[in-house]
């Protein structure tokens, strides 16, 4: 059950970002597979936050996870090297990608996007949230409220100029990792689109506590005929608040990073285009590599505890 959900930049730049997170400086297996292999124990982490479980509910929640971890594996990092190839291929040389190769890549990372949250593991977790007593359930309302009033009181810890800074510093510090260093024009095209940007965190705010007040609703009426169906169809609304909630305002936003990615891609020099190409090949091949790994874990090949390789 999660209640954190930020609004993303879906663009290539911003995936680059993601993968330079995970990689740090380098986009070798030797640095990328320990850091995935540990991804599945964040998550274990953060559930065992969530309080004291039984033998049998860590057991039920490892499978899902484990689940998860696998179908992420070989299901999803060969689709990652495939879009990086592409991406790479297409930025390699100037005058080569189209505004139409940018909104394919974009609706490329939405799938994936998609399929990670139809895959998560607590869309399949409903008869082990049923098992949860009061007192678990209560602990967890507590946390889920203990973490969200720590992650307010930091966003409005800030002005809307030094969130926008934060942002700005922080995308052109994990290009500089890998190596790519923005001009003075491409800066300057960063920065109006993020001061363009319309913010939408305080109606996030909004309506994910109205999400978190009817969750747990749903949550204790164990005894419920209709518990699966009512917790699954609130779980997978989270996913799309803003999405279904501002509309208007969510298709801007998007439409603002996509024109952004097409006049970044146009203005590339020669010495950024090969940088970029060469470390999103190399990338491509390391997680090809980390794809085809032997997981610790092994399936059941059982359908409700996850999704499973095709």
């Amino acid at each position: 059950m999660h209640s954190n959900k930020r609004l993303r930049i879906r663009l290539t730049l911003a995936m680059l970002a993601v993968l330079a997170t995970i990689s740090g400086c380098s986009n070798s297996k030797v640095f990328i597979s320990p850091v995935y292999n540990r991804l599945d124990d964040q998550m274990r982490k953060e559930f065992n936050k969530l309080g004291d479980f039984n033998e049998d509910q860590t057991a039920a929640f490892e499978q899902r996870l484990g689940t998860y971890h696998v179908w992420h594996r070989q299901s999803e990092l060969p689709q990652y090297s495939n879009l990086l190839r592409d991406i790479a291929a297409s930025i390699e040389q100037t005058n080569n990608t189209s505004e139409e190769d940018i909104g394919k890549w974009i609706a490329t990372s939405e799938k994936f996007t998609k399929a990670l949250r139809e895959c998560h593991p607590v869309n399949f977790s409903y008869d082990l949230m049923r098992t949860l007593t009061d007192e678990q359930l209560n602990f967890i309302q507590r946390r889920f409220g203990s973490e969200r009033k720590k992650n307010r009181e930091a966003y409005f810890a800030r002005t809307p100029e030094q969130r926008i800074e934060r942002r700005y510093n922080n995308i052109i510090k994990w290009a500089g990792r890998l190596d790519f260093d923005f001009t003075d024009t491409q800066k300057l095209m960063l920065r109006e689109t993020l001061e363009k940007q319309v913010s939408l965190r305080k109606e996030y705010y909004k309506l994910s506590d109205r999400w978190n007040r009817k969750l747990f609703l749903y949550a204790k009426r164990q005894d419920s005929p209709t518990y699966t169906r009512d917790m699954d169809a609130h779980i997978q609304s989270l996913w799309t608040l803003l999405e279904d909630g501002h509309t208007k305002e969510w298709e801007t936003n998007r439409k603002l990073w996509r024109d952004f990615g097409s006049k970044f891609v146009d203005s590339m020099t020669g010495d950024q285009r090969k940088k970029a190409s060469i470390w999103m090949t190399r990338l491509a091949k390391t997680l090809d590599s980390i794809s085809t790994d032997e997981p610790s874990f092994k399936v059941t090949n059982d359908p409700t505890l996850g999704c499973l390789v095709k």
